[in-house]
């Protein structure tokens, strides 16, 4: 599959992963070590990053393993002050794909990306 966002590379990385049902097991989400930790939430590196488009691409997701409808009044609030003090000053595009286009719906998190020049 071409991807408009991943370099085919990387793009075939994925896919294989992806094929092999390593997004069948734990989630990576949960098990990835974070680069920034919050009270409710942590930035994690995206271990398929968005290559063409981004010079660094990491992701903020929750600590708890929840879905954006699941998440609770605190964990919304702390992450639009994240986004206002936090994000807004270190990177340049919050990306949030559609759930049809989300490949672990079931553990909410956004994109986060440095645009490469």
């Amino acid at each position: 599959m071409n991807s408009v966002f991943r370099s085919d590379e990387n793009q075939a990385t994925y896919d294989a992963y992806r094929a092999a049902g390593n997004l069948d097991k734990n989630c990576v989400l949960c098990d990835c070590q974070p680069i920034n930790e919050f009270e409710h939430w942590r930035i994690i590196r995206n271990i398929f990053p968005y290559d063409k488009i981004a010079k660094s691409h990491d992701m903020i997701v929750p600590k708890r393993h929840v879905t954006e409808l699941n998440l609770s009044e605190g964990e919304m609030a702390e992450l639009r002050n994240i986004k206002e003090t936090y994000l807004h000053t270190n990177y340049d595009f919050i990306i949030e794909p559609t759930y049809k286009m989300k490949s672990i719906p079931q553990h909410f998190h956004l994109h986060l990306i440095v645009a490469r020049d």
